[in-house]
């Protein structure tokens, strides 16, 4: 009698350690559905406004070691190797957009490091960032804030490219002095093309 008692309870103890390891393994997640609220801004201290027309893709990249070379090959979904110039076309997720959601843009992503790719026709804009998959959660929601009036710059992880920014000529003033009329700048503004490494990574599961 003892010996059966005790064979019970060390399968019973078995059954439930089992069940507790199953309810683990199913709180799991190996993926993140990545969203984004994107808004549009086309003078210096006009509003913002939702973006009406937004293609989105990611390749499992290292922006280090990838980039996009220009508007049309972003339009294209085109990404080329730093290195040996070789290209791929095909992406590795394809993203979708809702224009009637705040949080209009979003994929899933599956794989560790991810090079997602936005591209903005109604601005002629692209943005690209480096984004690094979360541990266990299933959601982030973070927000892209794309401006056609200024050059290329660096917000919040993301690489916003202007291809076709042309900066302002100064005007002559009535004293013989020159009124600076550039596309006004902040400490993130870079200059340049494409051709940057974008780091960092939306966590915590919260609006970033």
């Amino acid at each position: 009698m003892g010996r059966r008692f005790g064979r019970f309870v060390n399968m019973t103890a078995v059954a439930v350690a089992a069940l507790l390891a199953a309810g683990c393994f199913k709180s799991v997640v190996t993926y993140t559905r990545y969203t984004a609220a994107i808004y549009n801004q086309t003078t210096e201290s006009g509003p913002y406004a939702r973006a009406q027309q937004i293609d989105s893709y990611a390749y499992y990249v290292d922006t280090t070691e990838w980039r996009v070379a220009s508007y049309e090959d972003a339009v294209d979904r085109i990404i080329t190797n730093k290195s040996t110039g070789e290209q791929r076309s095909v992406p590795d997720v394809l993203g979708a957009f809702n224009s009637s959601k705040e949080y209009s843009m979003s994929m899933i992503l599956q794989q560790e490091l991810s090079m997602i790719v936005v591209v903005n026709p109604e601005l002629k804009l692209y943005a690209y960032r480096s984004y690094e998959l979360p541990v266990n959660l299933e959601s982030v929601a973070t927000k892209l804030y794309m401006c056609s009036w200024r050059r290329t710059y660096a917000s919040s992880g993301w690489i916003v490219v202007n291809d076709f920014y042309v900066e302002e000529t100064p005007e002559e003033t009535p004293g013989g002095t020159t009124d600076d009329a550039g596309a006004g700048g902040d400490e993130d503004t870079d200059t340049g093309t494409g051709a940057f490494t974008a780091a960092g990574t939306a966590g915590g599961g919260k609006t970033l």
